[in-house]
């Protein structure tokens, strides 16, 4: 039973060739965006650093508070070494 190649192939190298470009044709387009979605992007990446900044000033400031209270932030006690001069 022979069988007759499909005269239609192509080689895969052409087929991968050809993926590439269309991949680089697609990469090429650039979309415009609405100037008030830009606007409101920015406003939404600002507001979420200040909350960020609000929530780890909040955070650090409890957090030595509870250090002060537990006593972790109070120097040790040092003894005072007699060198017997």
């Amino acid at each position: 039973m022979n069988r007759i190649p499909n005269s239609n192939s192509q080689p895969l190298d052409n087929h991968l060739v050809e993926s590439e470009e269309n991949e680089n044709d697609k990469m090429e387009v650039i979309e415009s965006y609405n100037p008030e979605t830009k606007v409101m992007l920015e406003r939404f990446i600002l507001m979420l650093i200040a909350v960020g900044l609000v929530v780890g000033a909040i955070l650090s400031v409890g957090v030595v508070y509870i250090l002060d209270k537990t006593g972790f932030t109070t120097p040790p006690n040092q003894q005072q070494i007699d060198l017997g001069k």
